[in-house]
């Protein structure tokens, strides 16, 4: 996929965007798309100076669902915007649903919040190939268009807040629930482990 050939504020968004729904892991379309932004664009943008840099280009879009990165789920590296009000689902928790599958457990949380593959509504991936987060580029106003920065990981899960809410009647119900759930995954998962019988020795 060309990217656009400009260092404008529009065409990183737009270039990290494409990249991301064409299946490549969010960190990856982040550097691309910030070495062709030095390589053909203006660091000047209309209003003042443009701050080029990964963090600026990463939270120009607001993320949903599965976090696929190369960046290891215990290691907040991934400069991001998520809705107000949104939960982020801890990698560790993701994979001992999937019993240590971290798309198996992805795939047990959308049904669950009927996000679909992504975090994408349930049917809303029909053509759509890859393993790409759901990116909503910002807008003005609106409830739900309200951005906060955030520092994630590979494996890790947003959960938007109106599927929170959906679920638990309110987004202070569903935070508690999910930090329960979150603990008692964490600690059956500890056990689980410590019953696992050692490999097989030949």
């Amino acid at each position: 996929m060309p990217l656009i050939k400009s260092g404008s504020r529009a065409a990183i968004s737009e270039n990290i965007r494409e990249m991301v729904h064409a299946g490549h892991p969010q960190d990856q379309a982040v550097a691309a798309a910030m070495r062709n932004a030095r390589q053909y664009g203006s660091h000047k943008a209309s209003g003042g100076s443009m701050p080029l840099g990964e963090n600026y280009a990463a939270r120009q879009v607001m993320h949903e669902g599965f976090l696929h990165s190369t960046v290891p789920g215990r290691t907040d590296k991934l400069p991001i915007s998520v809705q107000g009000g949104a939960y982020v689902l801890p990698a560790d928790h993701v994979a001992a649903l999937g019993q240590g599958n971290s798309i198996a457990g992805a795939n047990i949380v959308n049904k669950m919040f009927k996000m679909g593959p992504y975090g994408m509504p349930t049917g809303g991936m029909r053509g759509i190939k890859g393993t790409a987060p759901h990116m909503r580029m910002k807008t003005q106003g609106g409830a739900h268009t309200k951005s906060t920065p955030i520092i994630a990981a590979g494996g890790e899960i947003v959960i938007p807040p109106d599927k929170i809410v959906d679920r638990f009647g309110s987004l202070e119900h569903g935070h508690k629930a999910l930090d329960h759930w979150v603990k008692s995954t964490r600690k059956k998962h500890i056990n689980t482990l410590r019953n696992l019988k050692p490999p097989k020795k030949d």
